[in-house]
């Protein structure tokens, strides 16, 4: 039940001291102040009723107003200086969260049951709206309230010890329904999850531009509010059914509230009436009553949401403690000159599919080598592309780097080795130079003479700040939006600048016009150099350029030549090449 609060303890402390300081000191002052309410007032009373001495009234109305002027004042203080502290820790946990997702396998990526484990680590620290460090604060605001609840106690203990059992017989009972409702309101929270996670999803879309257009061709606006409008009435559905079990619980602490109240007040009432106590000690104790009541009825309610925070710190250790398989057992420094890889009888299946994706796959891609990747889509050429660089493992067989199997070999040290043009490429809004280099130490001439090489040299000499132009206006107006074939283009000359050894480029053509597409193929040679290259299409024109091709279908490679042979034998290549040729002649 503690673990949550330990480890929010130790991060708190870890990214920002001050603030469990504040968060410490902030109880302590508070602490006190119900204690200097209750016993103050009494003798100010006396001495009203008795022999009013100006002096006394004076220091008595000194301690109880200044303290009360010292405690608000440091409150305050605590309290603002406090959130700025909690501002830093609540993005350092963001930025521990978000780290996960860096160093998790790319499979976890694509895994429904990740992002909704993801969801729900998230809730232990924004649970319910909480917001950041409310569990930290629930847990330090016992140990103020248990201060508070010891000296009230001594207060009330002087009166009827029998009091005492019965006011705590009540919280407890109190507590007991509380924390009832909090289980229950905890299990249909993480319930919600999966809805939050539609809910979000279908919100976002409204937002990206994107999805703007095929929003309104398509006419899906309606359609699409349906499928949002169900996914909000199920989140619905799970808080109105968690807020009834808290609206039980505080009925239910509300009458044990009056029980205590009539009991309290009848039992004073009667002694003042008998003459056995004076009005200063009648005030007091009502006083102290109150203040026992709330003390006491606050240490059990941050009890209560501490104990019902155990699921959501389970679900973040959970999510926290994803093992990060592809870095596991990879000491290996990856071998010095060319390098060869070779699949050798590679199979793989994804994650809840009932057929492979690969099936049985032997290739060995050779140093300097231009491979093409052919076939009909669902072939496998993603998937090959895929384990070759070590998003995905295999099943069976294994994969080979200069004959070391690659799950030996560091992560990090194997990655280093390819750079790669997606079809789904992605930008990012910085400027151009940034999309290309990424902080790397470069010069605003190597970078220009990149992106003309891959041909963006025209739409380059339209920028009014070159390579410092923003890419897209997420945060800059005069930011560009660059099209289809000039957003790959500089996906290209992000490729070449990392200067990896081994290019992958996967369609790098498809949004290109046939006259660009022309010109990359006449300069791809120079582009790649003497590196290595894999190359996925399904314009088999562009098969012509590689030294090898590959045809891949339904997981496997049937057929794997230089394009020459592959036409003289006749077989699917051929086929497929005088199929796309014939629109062409």
């Amino acid at each position: 039940m503690f673990k949550g609060l330990w480890f929010l303890c130790k991060f708190g402390w870890n990214s920002q001291k001050r603030y469990i300081l504040y968060n410490a000191l902030y109880q302590f002052v508070n602490s006190v102040i119900p204690l200097v309410a209750v016993a103050v007032p009494k003798y100010i009373i006396d001495e009203l009723m008795g022999a009013q001495r100006p002096e006394k009234l004076v220091l008595y109305v000194g301690v109880l107003a200044g303290y009360t002027l010292i405690a608000t004042c440091a409150s305050k203080f605590f309290v603002y200086a406090g959130f700025s502290c909690r501002v830093k820790v609540g993005n350092d946990f963001d930025k521990f969260i978000s780290k996960k997702l860096t160093e998790a396998d790319y499979s976890k990526l694509e895994s429904p049951t990740f992002w909704d484990l993801k969801k729900k680590a998230e809730k232990f620290i924004y649970a319910d709206w909480h917001g950041f460090s409310y569990l930290l604060d629930s847990a330090l605001d016992i140990f103020g309230k248990a201060f508070t609840l010891a000296g009230i106690i001594a207060i009330v203990a002087t009166l009827n010890a029998w009091m005492v059992l019965l006011f705590v017989a009540l919280v407890l009972a109190s507590a007991a329904v509380e924390g009832w409702a909090k289980k229950n309101g905890t299990r249909l929270s993480m319930e919600s999850v999966k809805f939050e996670r539609g809910f979000t999803y279908f919100s976002s879309l409204f937002s990206q531009p994107e999805y703007g257009k095929e929003i309104r061709l398509y006419g899906l606006a309606s359609w699409l509010m349906a499928r949002f409008s169900e996914f909000g009435r199920r989140m619905e559905q799970c808080y109105e059914k968690r807020n009834g079990f808290y609206i039980k619980s505080g009925a239910f602490s509300a009458l044990m509230s009056f029980v205590q109240q009539g009991a309290a007040y009848a039992y004073l009432i009667a002694r003042v009436v008998a003459g056995s106590m004076e009005i200063g000690d009648f005030t007091m104790y009502v006083g102290a009553v109150t203040a026992f009541s709330d003390a006491m009825r606050a240490v059990m309610e941050n009890f209560v949401d501490v104990k019902a925070y155990g699921p959501y710190y389970e679900a973040m250790e959970e999510y926290m403690n994803v093992p990060d398989t592809m870095r596991q057992n990879s000491r290996l420094g990856v071998p010095a000159g060319p390098h060869t890889i070779e699949f050798r009888n590679v199979s793989f299946r994804y994650p809840g599919q009932m057929c492979d994706a690969l099936k049985h796959v032997n290739l060995v891609l050779n140093p300097g080598e231009k491979l093409a990747v052919v076939g009909e889509n669902g072939a496998g050429k993603t998937t090959f592309i895929k384990l070759l660089m070590r998003l995905y493992d295999p099943d069976e067989g294994e994969i080979l780097l200069d004959c070391v199997n690659v799950r030996d070999i560091a992560y990090e040290e194997y990655m280093a080795l390819f750079s790669t043009v997606f079809q789904d490429y992605r930008l990012f809004a910085f400027t151009l130079k940034e999309n290309v280099c990424f902080g790397a130490e470069a010069s605003d001439a190597e970078i220009e003479a990149l992106l003309r090489r891959v041909g963006l040299g025209e739409r380059l000499d339209t920028l009014p700040q070159g390579v410092h132009t923003a890419v897209l206006k997420e945060f800059d107006e005069s930011g560009f939006e660059p099209s289809g074939g000039e957003g790959q283009k500089i996906a290209l000359a992000r490729a070449l600048f990392k200067n990896a050894p081994i290019v992958v480029l996967d369609e790098p053509t498809a949004a290109l016009d046939p006259k660009a597409e022309c010109e990359l193929y006449r300069r791809f040679d120079e582009l790649v150099a003497e590196k290595t290259a894999v190359y996925i299409s399904h314009r088999l024109s562009s098969a012509k350029f590689c030294s090898r091709i590959a045809v891949f279908h339904n997981g496997e490679i049937i057929e794997l030549g230089a394009h020459d042979a592959l036409m003289r034998q006749g077989g699917a290549y051929a086929r497929l090449f005088a199929m796309q040729a014939q629109y062409y002649t």
